[in-house]
């Protein structure tokens, strides 16, 4: 059976090397460094900041923290804030600024009052990134600057492989006649307090003694590999880890030991995430990572509250992507004991979840589907992905507000199912309008060449094009064939939001979710600011942001579990002061059996670039 402890420390192994991995180095500050020769070569001479370890200086100057260590031995006892140490200079390397070169950049004029937050927003850049090409940007923007913006996939790409060659090196041990101990486990010790006891990495241990991953008995034997190449590996990576990561492990520790304080319900709050991390899985699937993400951000909400004085028992399940998997699961008996289950990621799992919800009586937010099974009957469930019936509703109110100047146009798509929900959103939309006695298109659509948009379109006003599908592969080619029909008449189309990272940008558009469309720069700032402290790593420029949501939807629940207890459901609605970043739910039953529903939407709207 895989206890909780266990099944975490595993998860946080695999999320301290994942955000290494997407940690980059901080380039374009290295010129002002005091600079000294010795021997005809040229060092920086670099004072070490608080809190600094090798890591993070070899990556301010792009060299391993090998080369740093044998160029200064006085360091191998450990860095100390103040100490100065020599960097040699390194010559860019032809591979480097081929690299750079093979970039493509977008030439931005900048708007008056126009942030950097939101230029790195609009072209799904990172701010460093739009930085290190723009070194005069240093002093602050000015209206009509012109800046170098990267192509975002590019330069993904690029990192990416700059980072699998900075892990590759990092982690890898040279094992040379390894000399190995038995240990006798003890009453309350774990695989990580063993590890940390004789000060080795869990993975060797783990591969030298199988199945020690999922459960370590009392009495047991463990072989320990005392090589000292080993235990300096090890000392590298604490170093580096505690530096770049020290939030996080401060989370080990109180997940641990818990402190004493109490909140309404006389008891540490416990919190049960049921998340497909697939640590069982040699390849990782990069989808995945927005879930990692949400994790991340749920985390960092967790230890905002714990600053404040709450205390807490986390829970980590990886539910792998299938019904067996989220069984297995399921059979955990601590998962009966708990405030809040977060999960599951994949709808095919739902169904198990919620069953297990109401026959334990515990809540369980739903994050991410907008179908929940028998939601209708089972009061212990939270949908946050408010579903088809509430983004109609939506509607119906933006008839007679948002879009009452605006012409409807329905785009009929040949053979689609009945129970899509974009063609029940269309015929409900129809009623709706034909009771307003408001006019309406419709343009059926077959072969997607010679496509007549204009026979329903009106000139001199905007016309909404609404498809009868929810199906992005089902519009595409019509999108497309919209396009030459927008230069004569005023188009605006109404999108699914899951269309939002697929469509190109070449149409005005407007759509519906649960998310915020301008979110509080300064919150944001404030926000990353923190996540980077935490965390060490970049933040992403996905939209929606999943570790905001993590963040915002754990945050929603410590409060009130804080404030009301277990009871916390009979008070949803009361509290009018919770602060969203990216999202603020409305949960509401739709009957007094039911569970709920966040019925909080916005409406987005999407200019042409």
């Amino acid at each position: 059976m895989v206890t909780a402890n266990t099944m975490k420390k595993k998860l946080f192994s695999l999320m301290l090397t994942g955000f290494i991995l997407l940690s980059f180095a901080t380039v374009g500050q290295k010129d002002n460094y005091p600079i000294r020769k010795i021997k005809g070569i040229e060092y920086y001479v670099y004072t070490v900041q608080a809190s600094e370890g090798l890591l993070a200086i070899g990556r301010k100057f792009e060299i391993s923290p090998e080369e740093i260590s044998k160029l200064n031995p006085e360091i191998q006892n450990g860095l100390k804030a103040g100490q100065e140490i020599l960097i040699q200079i390194q010559k860019k390397s032809t591979k480097k600024t081929e690299s750079k070169s093979n970039l493509d950049f977008i030439q931005h004029k900048v708007e008056k009052k126009q942030t950097l937050f939101a230029i790195s927003h609009k072209y799904s850049v990172s701010q460093e990134d739009i930085k290190k090409f723009n070194p005069n940007i240093k002093t602050g923007l000015s209206e009509g600057m012109i800046l170098n913006i990267p192509d975002s996939t590019k330069i993904k790409k690029q990192k990416e492989a700059e980072n699998k060659q900075i892990f590759k090196h990092n982690t890898t041990v040279s094992i040379k006649k390894q000399q190995l101990i038995t240990h006798k486990v003890k009453k309350t010790e774990t695989l990580f307090s063993i590890c940390k006891q004789y000060n080795v990495d869990i993975n060797e241990v783990i591969r030298l003694n199988p199945g020690s991953e999922t459960k370590i008995s009392v009495g047991s034997e463990l072989k320990i590999p005392t090589n000292s190449d080993i235990s300096k590996q090890k000392e590298q990576n604490k170093e580096n880890v505690e530096n770049s990561l020290k939030s996080t492990v401060d989370i080990n520790k109180y997940v641990e030991k818990p402190n004493k304080t109490q909140y309404a319900g006389n008891k540490n709050i416990r919190i049960a995430f049921l998340l497909p991390f697939m640590l069982d899985q040699a390849k990782k699937e990069l989808a995945l990572e927005r879930f990692q993400n949400f994790y991340a951000g749920a985390l960092l909400a967790i230890q905002s509250a714990k600053e404040k004085g709450i205390s807490f028992e986390i829970y980590t399940y990886d539910t792998d992507k299938t019904e067996e998997k989220m069984t297995e699961v399921l059979n955990n008996s601590e998962l009966k004991t708990m405030d809040l289950i977060i999960g599951p990621a994949f709808s095919n799992q739902v169904d198990l979840v919620a069953n297990f919800a109401k026959g334990s009586k515990i809540k369980t937010l739903i994050p991410f589907t907008s179908k929940v099974p028998d939601i209708e009957n089972n009061p212990y469930l939270f949908q946050f992905n408010p579903g088809s019936d509430t983004e109609l509703k939506y509607m119906f109110e933006l008839i007679n507000g948002k879009l009452k100047n605006i012409h409807f146009v329905f785009a009929e798509v040949q053979g689609v199912s009945p129970l899509d929900d974009g063609k029940i959103r269309e015929e409900s939309l129809k009623i709706e309008l034909a009771r307003q006695r408001k006019s309406f298109g419709i343009i059926e659509l077959g072969s997607s060449e010679n496509i007549n948009f204009s026979s329903e379109l009106k000139k001199g006003e905007k016309n909404l094009i609404i498809f009868d599908t929810d199906k992005y592969s089902n519009v595409n080619a019509y999108i497309k064939a919209l396009l030459s029909t927008s230069s004569e008449y005023e188009i605006v189309l109404f999108e699914q939001y899951s269309w939002n990272s697929q469509i190109e940008k070449k149409l005005e558009s407007i759509y519906i979710s649960p998310f915020i469309s301008n979110l509080n720069e300064q919150l944001v700032d404030e926000y990353n600011t923190r996540f980077d402290q935490f965390f060490g790593k970049d933040v992403t420029n996905d939209s929606p942001r999943y570790d905001i949501l993590g963040y915002d939807l754990t945050n929603y629940f410590i409060t009130y579990i804080n404030r009301f207890g277990n009871k916390f459901d009979t008070k949803i609605g009361s509290v009018h002061s919770i602060p969203g970043i990216q999202s603020q739910p409305l949960f509401e039953r739709i009957s007094n059996e039911s569970g709920f529903i966040n019925q909080r939407v916005y409406l987005s709207e999407e200019k042409t670039q």
